[in-house]
């Protein structure tokens, strides 16, 4: 199976302090990030393989001064681009810039209800209004977003409001991300939901995703398969596919390693070692192969890894 979706941390790069980071960002340069020619080098590779959906993804993308030139390459060479941000340097000039080199859409975070939560959350006071004063221009725009909620025991009450935030919002759909406890989200590993809270969530989030006015999705939790409700007629859901990683689904970091997603931290290969075959890495790491042996719909590969160091 080639990759369906590429997601790419373009910089490490950060200026949020959030709890449950994967990568421990922060606001200052990183070393060895890749040149503006070795991202296009990247996009080619890509390319080459296959025509996925590219998530540029950080750390905060729009904190790389090329981060519209590499968006542009990589929609001239046929990739379906997209962007995760906090949303907090979207600009009415920005958006129009993002819209002009291709990108089709963003997802954003919203960890909580409330203002003061998500701040808290997030680590720096005024978070969610710059959040939402980014999605207001990217809507004023007419371009479609998601919203992103990495839940644990600290929000799971509140996901009915989330959900309402989000329509009210105007998102074109809604993701689950259930917390992994890697990078800064080990220090709240204790907030990870219990299996028979994660089930209780699912039920729930399997209820919405069918009566729900937008889309809702999920990820890290691919129990979800066992939850979900009979479609409505003439409204189909869509495909579920468990864990992706390695199966359809690509992380390259902030250097240029390969995983089988953000979340995992396993080295599947470095492109600049390999001379950017990207096709090569994917098809041969041992790391892959063994993603591809696991059940797409057992235990989160990322959350087993992160608690034992194996897969």
């Amino acid at each position: 199976m080639t990759p369906m979706i590429v997601a790419w941390e373009i910089t490490r790069r950060c200026g949020l302090q959030c709890q449950h980071c994967r990568a421990a960002s922060s606001d200052r340069d990183y070393a060895h990030e890749f040149t503006t020619g070795e991202c296009y080098r990247t996009v080619d590779a890509i390319a080459r393989l296959s025509k996925p959906m590219l998530i540029l993804t950080g750390g905060e993308p729009l904190r790389r001064d090329d981060v519209y030139e590499i968006a542009r390459y990589a929609t001239d060479k046929g990739l379906r681009v997209v962007m995760a941000t906090c949303g907090h340097l979207l600009t009415a000039d920005v958006v129009e810039a993002l819209r002009a080199c291709g990108v089709l859409a963003i997802s954003i975070s919203l960890d909580a209800a409330t203002a003061a939560a998500h701040d808290a959350f997030r680590g720096v006071p005024g978070s969610y209004d710059k959040t939402v004063a980014g999605v207001a221009h990217w809507k004023a725009a007419d371009l479609p977003f998601q919203i992103n909620t990495t839940v644990s025991s600290m929000n799971v009450d509140a996901l009915p409001q989330i959900l309402d935030n989000a329509i009210a919002l105007g998102a074109s759909a809604m993701d689950f991300f259930f917390l992994v406890p890697t990078g800064r989200g080990k220090d709240i590993a204790s907030f990870a939901l219990s299996p028979e809270a994660r089930d209780k969530a699912l039920a729930w989030i399997a209820k919405q995703e069918r009566e729900a006015p937008i889309r809702v999705r999920v990820t890290c939790a691919p129990q979800f398969k066992h939850f979900r409700l009979p479609a409505k007629p003439k409204t189909p859901l869509i495909p579920f596919r468990g864990c992706m990683g390695g199966r359809g689904f690509v992380f390259i970091s902030h250097t240029g390693v390969l995983q089988p997603c953000g979340f995992l931290d396993a080295d599947c290969g470095d492109l600049r070692s390999a001379d950017f075959d990207f096709a090569r890495l994917y098809r041969t790491s041992p790391i892959f192969g063994k993603m591809r042996s696991l059940d797409p719909f057992g235990e989160c590969p990322a959350r087993v890894y992160a608690q034992s160091g194996s897969l």
